[in-house]
């Protein structure tokens, strides 16, 4: 079990050579390894104290309606045994593209079993709801009035439930998650014809390895599918030093090249930001995005408590 991440790496990197990003329908965010709760909601408890997340991105600069996305996030432990954890958590994110927008709000459960081998497997669930805006009076063209188009409902907003569901397993050094997201699908006739909004399987994985007994190198990948398009992959490499000071590199399939900072600030606050610098057509408008993450742990991250598998934050 501990090599399966391993092999997961190997096995995800090979789409990067055939697949092509043609849509964006959830955030995407670079420093993955800092928000796994936010895709995997079986990593609910995974640290033995209260963790928090804020993040926020801002996505091709000076291209106008250029995505932005924010979030926070909290979980933690509700019971705990040698043998097993009952974690929990929520989440809520707001991501605007133009003139649509999306708020989202959601509760979670993980449950937690000890591996034989000293590993831990999880099963998550969480339920929620999800509020899609369209600013109809921003739709504007030269010679056509989106109002009046059949296509579009006088609607401007629909909430419609959600739920995610998915698997983590972690040990010292390695991890991989897969979790359905969105396994609703909810319709969005309101707003519009014929349209409805999307599944998405989100799997992530990673290492770490101790090179020297200060510094650590980290690979990971993720990679996100959808029905009918292609699936777009993240890879990272990370360098870390005593788990204070992180710098890394990422590619995200013929979308992004990527550069990564993690610097620990304090015992109980880590700052990560990500420049990505585009490689679309789009880099002719717009070639950057910027991403930074604030977690926040209440326990010491030198404390016996604190410790958790080692190839993520």
């Amino acid at each position: 079990m501990k090599n399966i991440p391993i092999y997961f790496l190997a096995i995800i990197s090979s789409f990067a050579c055939l697949t092509v990003v043609t849509a964006q329908q959830l955030p995407v965010r670079s420093n993955y390894l800092m928000t796994p709760f936010q895709d995997h909601v079986a990593s609910a408890g995974n640290k033995s104290c209260l963790d928090m997340r804020l993040g926020f991105r801002n996505q091709w600069v000076g291209f106008e309606g250029a995505p932005s996305y924010s979030f926070a996030s909290l979980s933690g432990r509700i019971s705990e045994t040698n043998q097993s954890v009952h974690g929990v958590g929520g989440r809520i994110e707001t991501d605007e593209a133009g003139p649509w927008g999306t708020t989202s709000f959601s509760l979670a459960y993980a449950y937690k079993l000890k591996m034989t081998n000293g590993g831990w497997l999880s099963s998550g669930l969480s339920v929620g709801v999800v509020q899609h805006r369209l600013n109809i009076g921003s739709l504007n063209f030269p010679d056509f009035e989106a109002a009046y188009d059949p296509a579009v409902s006088s609607s401007s907003q629909f909430l419609f439930p959600t739920i995610d569901a998915g698997v983590w397993y972690e040990d010292e050094h390695s991890f991989i998650g897969i979790t359905m997201i969105n396994a609703t699908a909810a319709e969005l006739s309101e707003m519009t014809l014929s349209s409805r909004t999307s599944r998405h399987v989100v799997a992530t994985a990673g290492s770490s390895f101790d090179l020297d007994g200060r510094f650590m190198f980290k690979p990971s990948a993720q990679m996100r599918m959808v029905s009918g398009l292609p699936a777009s992959l993240d890879v990272t490499a990370l360098l870390s030093y005593e788990d204070q000071f992180s710098i890394g590199v990422g590619y995200r399939n013929q979308s992004a090249l990527i550069a990564h900072l993690q610097i620990a600030l304090m015992d109980y606050i880590t700052l990560g930001y990500a420049y990505d610098f585009g490689i679309s057509e789009i880099r002719i408008a717009a070639a950057s995005s910027h991403e930074v993450i604030i977690a926040l742990s209440a326990c010491d991250k030198r404390s016996k408590r604190a410790q958790h598998c080692s190839a993520y934050d």
